[in-house]
């Protein structure tokens, strides 16, 4: 998934075009998708009115396109229900859904050639950001376990938003950078989400134990953002008001200290490397509390 996605559609239209990016990009797989509508809802979580009305959706907004399979395939198949009843998909004419697709191809064959993405980024440079959206954690428990619409919902935002913040602190661990802090109205511009909806999430990601934050000013601090293994569990009640210990306490903690210093040069001088290895210092003991 890219947060681009969202100026263009919906969260759940995001993540059924993502979804079927994944291997409408794929030249192994034709690129083409191929799956039923019950495949959809067991890998999203989604029911199946839902997964069908945003495939309309998203083909009315030219991110897919609606392909009917040749008779002659369906002649050369000895059990032809399940391609009859398939979604057949590929990526649409809209022109960011060209561009995901681009970038997406490259990431793919990168990944075939090399088993790993990791010098992606540095080699191609591409214009889309991608982080993947563990979608194994929405899977139900049981075959009868069902949501409500508005949990749903809520908590389909939750993993979105909760990836974007793992993949974002994975990349400033990489790089040595201090705490990740984002805030809340730029959180709400990248996703076109309401600013009480960020906060709902982020207060019920903290009740499920997937961060840990700080607020500092108009800024929130993740110091510690864990890894999602299952959000089946869902949720007591949406709090629109951020929810933390010591919030003052924690504004005369970071107020004489410097939370975006840049890793020093070879030729930076001694004070500018104290400085460095003061912030690094400071990440290490808030993600240990």
């Amino acid at each position: 998934m890219s947060t681009q996605l969202f100026e263009h559609l919906t969260e759940t239209e995001a993540f059924v075009f993502s979804f079927t990016a994944y291997f409408a990009c794929d030249e192994t797989k034709g690129n083409i998708f191929k799956r039923t509508t019950i495949s959809l809802c067991n890998n999203l979580g989604y029911s199946p009115n839902t997964i069908r009305a945003a495939i309309n959706s998203l083909i009315e907004k030219k991110f897919l396109k609606s392909e009917t399979p040749p008779a002659r395939e369906k002649k050369d198949l000895k059990y032809t229900y399940i391609d009859d009843v398939s979604h057949h998909l590929r990526i649409g004419d809209h022109a960011y859904a060209v561009e995901f697709a681009y970038w997406m191809q490259l990431m793919l064959n990168e990944l075939r050639t090399r088993k790993t993405t990791k010098g992606f980024y540095d080699k191609y440079k591409p214009k889309v950001t991608f982080f993947k959206v563990p979608v194994s954690a929405l899977q139900p428990n049981s075959a009868g376990e069902k949501w409500q619409r508005n949990q749903s919902r809520h908590l389909h935002k939750t993993l979105i938003l909760h990836a974007y913040l793992h993949n974002q602190d994975k990349h400033i661990q990489k790089y040595n950078k201090p705490v990740l802090s984002r805030s809340v109205a730029f959180l709400s511009a990248m996703m076109q989400w309401s600013r009480n909806t960020i906060r709902r999430i982020i207060n019920t990601m903290s009740d499920m134990g997937l961060i840990r934050f700080k607020l500092m000013d108009n800024r929130i601090l993740f110091t510690k953002i864990n890894k999602i293994i299952n959000m089946r569990g869902g949720y007591k009640s949406l709090k629109s008001k951020l929810h933390t210990t010591d919030a003052e306490k924690n504004k005369a903690l970071f107020s004489n200290f410097e939370l975006d210093i840049p890793r020093p040069g070879p030729n930076a001088s001694p004070q500018e490397h104290s400085a460095y290895l003061q912030s690094k210092l400071e990440r290490q003991r808030l993600q240990s509390q």
